[in-house]
């Protein structure tokens, strides 16, 4: 079930709320993930991933959290999973995506909580995010998870964007706001 963002008020009572923002890479046919996995391998678009998240508290499904094999240093991580039973080190668990929105904001990191995957975490919390920060992909890959299709619904205004390369795959790092 999917939140606007009015119906987290209720965190005000935390003082002022960190900002969410969500962090994806996407093919161009809107692919993130295979098997649990990143269908690519992007150095670059690794180093932006760490450097944009650091100091603030990701929240992520069990296959991303998999898919990094621990919880990143210098950062908070709370895994969205409904299974009460698995563990994650490192990690906070919550149940739901407004449980871990909740748990973000107690956890002592000051920068913002970023929504970070999979399908079923972006699907629900783009609804929260105030900046998307993308990277476009500029080539299909095979896929079984992807990226919500009408995301440029919500996140109208380009705000900055840089073009890359690495051999013959071309991508853009991109900010969006709403």
């Amino acid at each position: 079930m999917a939140y606007a963002c009015r119906d987290l008020g209720f965190l005000y009572g935390f003082g002022v709320p960190k900002p969410i923002h969500c962090i994806v890479a996407v093919a161009q046919n809107g692919v993130i993930g295979r098997e649990g996995r990143l269908p690519w391998h992007i150095p670059e678009d690794l180093e932006w991933f760490t450097d944009q998240t650091v100091g603030g508290v990701m929240i992520e499904g069990p296959a991303c959290y998999q898919e990094l094999g621990k919880a990143l240093s210098g950062r908070g991580t709370v895994v969205v999973s409904r299974d009460e039973k698995k563990v994650f080190p490192g990690a906070m668990r919550a149940s739901n995506l407004v449980s871990a929105i909740v748990e973000a904001e107690k956890l002592p990191w000051s920068g913002p909580t970023w929504i970070t995957g999979g399908e079923r975490i972006y699907a629900e919390g783009l609804a929260h995010c105030s900046k998307l920060y993308i990277t476009r992909i500029h080539q299909d890959f095979l896929g079984d998870r992807t990226f919500p299709k009408d995301w440029q619904k919500t996140f109208t205004r380009l705000v900055w964007s840089k073009e890359s390369r690495q051999a013959d795959l071309s991508y853009t790092f991109e900010i969006w706001e709403r």
